[in-house]
């Protein structure tokens, strides 16, 4: 009985760092979100900007100045876009590793609840076995006496 006490703990324990992991994992994953969404406008302005400069150009309206504008606009945007980028791959990673603790936590608390069940299996025989027992003991004494 004390064993499974004891199982019964530690599946507890691996239970509330599964629960912990899980809630880690929604955190990296909205934090994966947020950065997609901060690359997704960064494209989205850099494509504004360009169609933008485009229509100018083609009107006539642009002078070495305002090129010039462009080009530094477009070279910062683009600079941005390459360290988001960086900054979307860091985050997916962080996500993947984390999703893998997830599963090896998983793998814990299933085991430890595999083992729990052994355990309570084990008790069960062994409850049974000392019940025959007493009761063969109980037979045999009944039939000492007669």
């Amino acid at each position: 009985m004390r064993k499974i006490n004891t199982i019964s703990k530690i599946l507890k324990l691996k239970d509330g760092k599964k629960q912990e992991i899980e809630i880690e994992v929604k955190k990296a994953a909205d934090r994966l979100e947020e950065e997609k969404n901060k690359l997704k406008n960064l494209q989205s302005d850099y494509q504004t900007k360009l169609k933008q400069f485009n229509e100018n150009n083609e009107s006539g309206a642009l002078n070495i100045n305002k090129i010039n504008s462009y080009y530094e606009y477009f070279a910062m945007i683009d600079g941005k876009i390459k360290e988001q980028k960086q900054f979307h791959l860091k985050r997916k990673k962080e996500l993947e590793v984390i999703r893998e603790h997830l599963i090896d936590a998983h793998k814990d608390k299933k085991m430890m609840e595999i083992l729990k069940d052994k355990a309570v299996k084990e008790n069960m025989k062994e409850r049974e076995l000392s019940a025959r027992k007493e009761a063969d003991y109980l037979v045999l004494a009944r039939k000492l006496r007669c």
